[in-house]
């Protein structure tokens, strides 16, 4: 069986549980859940455009076996969320009743023999090393998974945590106004993969994000989370999800620097 660092903390005062198994093993995994192995063939929204649609066929584990293979005990009852922590710094969060749904896959190879490579149009990378693992959507058999965003597809995933939804609130200001309230929903959404508050969150960029933008004004905060690339071209924050457009766009943006800016 796969050796797991597998690391409980109970918090005292409530409910809350972190469960941590630790480093993912490819060579071992494979071997534990040969059986589980297949092929997913997926619309790469990495690579694909409004232009041009590109398919890959990987191979890989059902999320729901990998899941059940590494918390045996904890995942059959968990209700909190799914981290996925990628080398790069990057983490993405999926529900844990999504990820029951059996649409997720952990890939951990292409299935043509290419290089497990890709390029991300989207923040101008390219050759990018998708291991040890990479989680992808079935979005061609079900359709419905092709209105997602590229932002729940991590790479280079090591790390699969389970973390419960009492320890998200903990970054939510006390008493907050009701537009905080949404600010905080959409920042889990749409910042909370690459920025941390509080040590709690992604680290590609590596400074706490209240501290960062400290003495920035509305203004220039609004054009970073609209459009970064339009300020540095160099950068490799992508904008805020395309599909939150018009007057959505602007109420969502608002909320956001609402609540970076609450005490």
């Amino acid at each position: 069986m796969f050796y797991r660092y597998l690391v409980i903390f109970l918090f005292f005062g409530g409910s809350q549980v972190y469960a941590d198994a630790g480093n993912l093993g490819v060579k071992q995994i494979r071997k534990d859940l040969a059986a589980e192995i297949v092929d997913i063939e997926v619309i790469e929204l990495h690579e694909s455009t409004s232009d041009k649609i590109t398919t890959v066929t990987y191979t890989g584990i059902p999320l729901e076996s990998l899941l059940q293979y590494l918390y045996p005990r904890e995942w059959k009852e968990f209700d909190g969320e799914v981290h996925f922590h990628a080398l790069d710094g990057y983490l993405s969060i999926v529900d844990a009743e999504k990820a029951r749904q059996g649409t997720a896959y952990m890939a951990f190879a292409r299935a043509d023999g290419k290089p497990f490579v890709i390029d991300n149009n989207h923040q101008q990378e390219h050759d990018v090393p998708l291991g040890p693992f990479y989680l992808v959507w079935d979005n061609v058999k079900n359709q419905g998974q092709q209105e997602s965003n590229s932002y729940a597809w991590p790479y280079q995933v090591y790390r699969v945590a389970l973390v419960s939804d009492a320890m998200l609130l903990k970054l939510q200001p006390v008493a907050a106004s009701p537009s905080v309230e949404a600010g905080f929903d959409a920042y889990k959404d749409n910042c909370l993969s690459c920025h941390n508050i509080n040590g709690f969150g992604g680290k590609k960029f590596g400074m706490d994000l209240r501290e960062a933008i400290k003495g920035r004004s509305r203004s220039d905060l609004r054009d970073w989370i609209d459009n970064p690339v339009a300020i540095n071209r160099f950068t490799a924050m992508p904008p805020l999800d395309p599909g939150i457009t018009g007057e959505n766009r602007e109420r969502v943006i608002n909320q956001i620097i609402d609540y970076l800016q609450a005490n």
